[in-house]
């Protein structure tokens, strides 16, 4: 319940009618209101319930579900891996470590972390560097992936080692 203070009259105007107060300091429900104003407090409480509702049903929750074929997306990876400088042994470990963290899914979303796409990146936003799309783009996780190995582990096959060794794992 509210209290309402009312000062000095002890007249109160809702919606610009006015109320009649008991006593000074007084429970909105023990105050007397007139039928008009009664009348247009419950339709501005109606109209301002009616936008909520209709704001409620209006906002929608993008969808980033992005069709992929995990073929595709490992040969472009590993071709990024020959011209980065790295072995073949390289890119095996890469296959495994974006197994474990994804599935090579671009669409994977880890609730607990945030982390998301391909490489897990985490938060998402990160992979934005490479390009803006990088929620719908698998080309962009990759190349943000590979760049974040390079940058923090060197190659595939010591973020592979290091993913390894945690626990939980991650890299």
């Amino acid at each position: 319940m509210k209290k309402i203070l009312i000062i000095l009259t002890g007249v109160l105007l809702v919606y610009g009618e006015p109320v009649i107060a008991k006593n000074t300091t007084s429970n909105i429900n023990t105050l007397k209101v007139t039928k008009k104003a009664k009348k247009k407090a419950k339709k501005v409480v109606k109209k301002k319930t009616k936008k909520k509702v209709k704001k409620v049903k209006k906002a929608k929750v993008k969808s980033y579900r992005v069709r992929y074929n995990v073929g595709e997306i490992q040969s472009y990876a590993h071709q990024l891996v020959l011209e980065y400088g790295w072995s073949e042994e390289d890119y095996q470990a890469l296959v495994l470590l974006w197994y474990r963290e994804s599935s090579w899914n671009p669409n994977a979303y880890n609730k607990s972390s945030g982390a998301c796409g391909i490489p897990q990146s985490r938060p998402c936003s990160k992979m934005a560097k490479f390009g803006r799309d990088y929620r719908t783009n698998w080309k962009v996780q990759v190349m943000w992936g590979l760049d974040y190995i390079k940058n923090v582990y060197t190659t595939p096959s010591e973020a592979y080692r290091k993913f390894l060794k945690r626990k939980p794992h991650w890299y």
